[in-house]
């Protein structure tokens, strides 16, 4: 192999600090580089902030996504357009090297944490439990072209191997302080400097840092000039020309660029570089078998755990359908005799939020405090959570917001408790209402200070601002200044008791009258055939959104009702009251029958 490197172009500017990272794009038509002050820059000149000292970068196989890790311990995201396209936080310390498995399925991490870390680049979650081993700080990491590897170095003078498809260790230690795949054949930087692959020497001086793609290896040597090397130590070519520290590599298909600690980012074109392995040679056969069943194996894992979920909410939904069944007729014969239901301590104050978790085995209720219930029970689940006055579940259900006393909304898991990203801050008056997008993806909240916000619900951020204090989704539209939407059916409150009915698709509208004081809480069944109202005359109503009727009148309350909301299979009404309880309501009887009533709810 003969290859001919010549300088190409004149350096990149743009960078004042020492450039730490580079990465080359697939196609060799973009250059990423970054710095000690955390900038990233694409060599187009887009320009986008990351962690302090970001130092290493990668960019997806397909090359629709970069990756960047730094000082913070967070693995962010980014779009080609230098838009942030996520955050992977797990590590607990400085992220040294970040890089995408051969096919893009998974993203490895590395850092000072001694740990190592693989994520899912499309769902942005972590893949299996961190890689631990290492006592020391883990510099540097490279995938086998195959895919079956992971190798990875650290300051304690090891490289491991581990399975790339379970994240299981393979074999013992071996000494070694850098790492990298020569044509499928492990290379490792000794204690000496020097790369060897199987104890045999590729590079016969001292090196400070390498890259290879292919059958090429490029070395940085301890002078700052770079060499090519072949499996063979066979010297390919050797190029010079920068006049600091040269602080990483990024070879391409027919380029190599260069960064070093004085902020020059070098270009060279490398000519004679072997296009992809021939197709009758055994290795790329065998690499392209390996690829494929590691892929098959993450496809595989996927669906398993898919359709041991979907058994598993099918159990519990046919639990959950026994339960209230049983439950329902022990309410129905209890509610029409007129019996109470035990009253359960816990607010002890006027309850506002109520809201059913889309599933229904659970029933979150708010004041200064959020609590969660169990419908069918009556029992709390768990010890509250800070929050309140209002609440809202994600339409997946593993998301609960809940709006809180400093003017933000977090997030919580109802399941684990544990709150997710950072509150979502901005508002500067008390939040009074909270809805998501039938999709999940963004939640709108509207506040006391006339604005209301939405926001992306992963990643915390605003996306934007308008005058309003309510908020609801009415399918994809976000409508201000409703109550209450199912759909294309939207409700609104109006001064003095009437709630205004309005049909976006047809644009008919109709005025509901019959309370004689203003209403607090109105809210749709999962049909949007029912209608239930509830306000200062302490009493609840249900309508018969199609003709406008009145279908029910529920006596009980003895304060201003101020929340309302369905069950989802809609046999249930659940309503807050100034009487700091919580009632639940049997649909399919109306009159004025005795509810189920929860003084601690």
């Amino acid at each position: 192999m003969r290859l001919r490197v010549t300088p190409f172009g004149e350096p990149l500017t743009g960078h004042s600090a020492p450039v730490a990272g580079v990465a080359l794009h697939p196609g060799d038509e973009l250059i990423a580089t970054s710095d000690d002050t955390g900038l990233i820059r694409y060599s187009t000149g887009v320009e986008m902030s990351g962690s302090p000292y970001t130092m290493t970068l990668a960019f997806h196989p397909d090359g629709h996504l970069l990756a960047s890790g730094g000082e913070d311990g967070v693995v962010r995201l980014w779009d080609l357009s230098g838009v942030p396209a996520g955050e992977l936080k797990g590590h607990e310390d400085v992220v040294t090297a970040v890089g995408f498995h051969p096919d893009g399925h998974l993203l490895a991490s590395a850092g000072w944490d001694h740990s190592v870390r693989l994520w899912d680049p499309v769902t942005r979650m972590p893949v299996g439990d961190p890689l631990t081993g290492h006592t020391g700080r883990v510099v540097e990491l490279a995938f086998h072209p195959a895919g079956h590897l992971l190798a990875t170095a650290a300051k304690d003078g090891t490289v491991r191997l581990w399975d790339a498809g379970t994240g299981q260790p393979i074999g013992d230690p071996l000494p070694g302080e850098g790492v990298a795949f020569l044509a499928g054949r492990l290379v490792i930087v000794g204690p000496d400097r020097l790369a060897r692959a199987d104890d045999e020497v590729i590079t016969p001086e001292p090196v400070s840092g390498l890259t290879a793609r292919g059958d090429v290896l490029a070395a940085v040597n301890w002078d700052d000039s770079i060499s090519l090397y072949d499996l063979g130590a066979t010297p390919l070519a050797r190029v010079t020309g920068h006049s600091g520290a040269v602080q990483a590599l990024a070879l391409g298909r027919s380029l190599l660029v260069s960064v070093d600690d004085r902020g020059e980012v070098r270009r060279w074109r490398v000519d004679g570089l072997p296009d992809q392995p021939s197709d009758t040679e055994p290795f790329d056969q065998v690499a392209r078998l390996r690829r494929s069943l590691v892929t098959l194996q993450h496809t595989h894992a996927v669906a398993r755990r898919v359709r041991d979920d979907l058994h598993r909410r099918l159990e519990e939904r046919d639990d959950l359908v026994r339960r209230l069944t049983a439950r329902v007729d022990e309410l129905e014969t209890r509610m029409t005799s007129a019996v109470v239901a035990r009253r359960l301590t816990g607010h002890d104050a006027p309850v506002h939020g109520v809201a059913f978790h889309p599933r229904g085995h659970l029933l979150a209720t708010a004041d200064r405090a959020v609590r969660l219930w169990d419908p069918v029970t009556r029992d709390q689940i768990g010890d509250p959570l800070p929050g309140g006055p209002v609440v809202a579940f994600h339409p997946g259900g593993h998301l609960l917001a809940a709006a809180c006393a400093d003017h933000t909304v977090r997030l919580w898991d109802p399941d684990t408790r544990r709150s997710f990203g950072d509150p979502l801050a901005g508002h500067t008056g008390p939040v009074t209402s909270v809805a998501f997008h039938p999709s999940g993806d963004v939640i709108a909240t509207a506040s006391a200070d006339g604005t209301v916000r939405t926001w992306d619900t992963v990643m915390g951020r605003q996306l934007s601002e308008q005058p309003g204090t309510r908020v609801v989704f009415a399918g994809d539209d976000l409508v201000v200044g409703a109550t209450a939407a199912c759909g294309h059916l939207v409700a609104t409150a109006l001064p003095g008791g009437a709630v205004r009915l309005e049909n976006r698709r047809t644009g008919a509208a109709r005025e509901l009258t019959g309370h004689t004081s203003d209403v607090r809480a109105v809210a749709f069944d999962a049909t949007g055939d029912l209608l239930a109202t509830g306000g200062g005359d302490r009493t609840v109503k249900i309508w018969d959104t199609a003709s406008g009727a009145e279908l029910s009148l529920f006596t009980g309350h003895t304060s201003a009702v101020n929340g309302a909301a369905f069950h989802p299979d809609g046999h249930l009404l659940a309503t807050t009251s100034d009487d700091c309880t919580t009632r639940l309501w049997p649909t399919r009887l109306g009159g004025h029958a005795g509810p189920a009533e929860w003084a601690g709810a």
